[in-house]
């Protein structure tokens, strides 16, 4: 028999993957910064380069400019993050979720 904690528990994932599943794409790239930045605070690499690796995978190359630029900076924060300097991380990560949310008038 399951427990309560259990049916919340599944609840709780079913209404957050509902909440993702909805968001426009520019409010999910400021949900993965969000993510990254979150993770970057506790000093877990693993999550923050599994972030960044899923807004390099978003990423789209028709438009090389952009793309390439991002993707550089993506790749620089993982070696960051590999490194342990979270505080480069969060700096970069922020100035582009701050950027992305002023360019879409986003909070």
């Amino acid at each position: 028999m399951e427990s309560i904690a259990y049916k919340a528990k599944d609840a709780f994932r079913g209404y957050k993957n509902n909440e993702i599943m909805s968001l426009s794409p520019v409010r999910l790239i400021l949900k993965v910064y969000d993510y990254i930045l979150v993770n970057s605070r506790r000093h877990d690499s693993n999550n923050v380069n599994a972030g960044l690796t899923q807004l390099i995978a978003a990423l789209n190359f028709d438009y090389k400019e952009v793309s390439l630029g991002l993707f550089n900076l993506y790749r620089y924060c993982q070696g960051e993050a590999t490194k342990g300097n979270f505080a480069e991380v969060e700096k970069v990560i922020g100035e582009l979720r701050t950027a992305w949310a002023q360019a879409f008038k986003l909070s």
